[in-house]
């Protein structure tokens, strides 16, 4: 328990950040084209990004705290503050709870919409347990990387489920939903929020930009959440310890902190979402 409340008061200067911005669209025009990394405003919600396409069945995936099920969605272009007409419908993951695990959702366009390719990730998908701690893992976001259109990368910090950290320059508001991948190999998820530490002297203190696969999982827990980050403070990529030994010790963090997340403990002020 010691160990416990050590690693608890390291996350209590973290807080998670959910990346929508409540704006108004501007006045309909004939952009009727959605490409990957693109921008859509979602009544209700705001603008976020487009994540990745799936032509064939006419959707595409984004970060389900996006906008609300059922919601009505334009395709925007933020350069000029102009928007389609409401071409889109907004689905969320029957299993998104509210936090991290599962936020995702899809977003079915209407027949009159040509849906572009996946030119920024490739098509290929990469699962989170396939990549390993320490590659390179970019995303692409409306409101970060729009005006010089290069993308931002980071370190790949591991993964609880489908929901995975990446130690990268933050993502901002509108960036939501948009692509992050590895390159070479594919797409590995969409953005989904930020694990903002504030400042403070204890070690691995770091900020990551946190990914979720768009696809259903279990459901993933604060404690878990602070496993990984513990993981990271405590054991980071390319520390001195060899890396068998390193591998070794992450797995036993996040078995313990599995264990503990089964356990009737409540944890207020761990994560606070907004």
């Amino acid at each position: 328990m010691t160990a416990f409340r050590t690693v608890a008061a390291v996350s209590a200067a973290l807080t998670i950040t959910l990346g929508t911005v409540g704006v108004s669209p501007a006045h309909a025009h004939d952009v009727n084209r959605i490409n990957q990394g693109g921008a859509v405003y979602v009544e209700g919600t705001g603008y976020c990004t487009v994540g990745y396409n799936d032509p064939h069945n006419r959707r595409s995936l984004i970060a389900a705290h996006c906008g609300h099920e059922g919601a009505r969605v334009r395709i925007a272009d933020r350069r000029n503050g102009t928007s389609s007409a409401i071409v889109g419908t907004f689905y969320r993951s029957k299993s998104y709870d509210n936090r991290l695990g599962n936020d995702w959702a899809a977003i079915q366009w209407d027949d009159n919409v040509t849906i572009g390719p996946n030119s920024i990730s490739g098509d290929p998908w990469v699962r989170p347990h396939q990549v390993t701690p320490g590659e390179r893992v970019c995303y692409f976001g409306q409101s970060t990387n729009r005006v010089n259109t290069h993308v931002t990368c980071g370190t790949y910090s591991g993964n609880v489920g489908n929901t995975f950290f990446v130690d990268a320059p933050l993502t901002r508001p509108g960036d939501s939903g948009g692509p992050m991948w590895v390159p070479g190999r594919g797409f590995v998820g969409v953005v989904s929020s930020v694990w903002a530490a504030n400042s403070s002297s204890l070690p691995g203190s770091s900020n990551y930009v946190v990914g979720v696969l768009p696809e259903d999982g279990p459901a993933v827990s604060d404690v878990e959440l602070l496993g990984l980050y513990a993981q990271n403070a405590l054991l980071p990529v390319g520390g001195a310890l060899p890396a068998p030994v390193a591998d070794f010790l992450r797995t036993a963090f996040a078995q313990f902190f599995s264990f503990v997340a089964t356990l009737p403990i409540a944890i207020p002020g761990i994560i606070s979402y907004n």
